[in-house]
């Protein structure tokens, strides 16, 4: 789903770094990627961090649309020019 909300740019904090960390659930049996929990930190310029936990898939997904986002500021920078 897309969204056509007009957001000012200038509202928005800048990220300046990512952490991360990954924890494995021991106490359900076997170690596969379905046991494994990613804890991510979006560092802001504004010193209010975004975190979030996500599973192997969820964190798979989040970088396919990156790359896609990437893409599509690269092909509108490229008409602009």
């Amino acid at each position: 789903m897309e969204s056509s909300i007009n957001v000012d740019p200038s509202v928005l904090p800048k990220i300046t770094d990512v952490e991360w960390k990954l924890e494995v659930m021991t106490n359900t049996p076997g170690v596969g990627t379905d046991n494994l929990l990613y804890t991510v930190i979006l560092k802001t310029n504004n010193g209010e961090d975004i975190r979030f936990t996500c599973g192997s898939q969820q964190l798979q997904d989040l970088v396919y649309k990156l790359k896609d986002l990437v893409r599509h500021c690269e092909n509108v920078k490229s008409e602009i020019a």
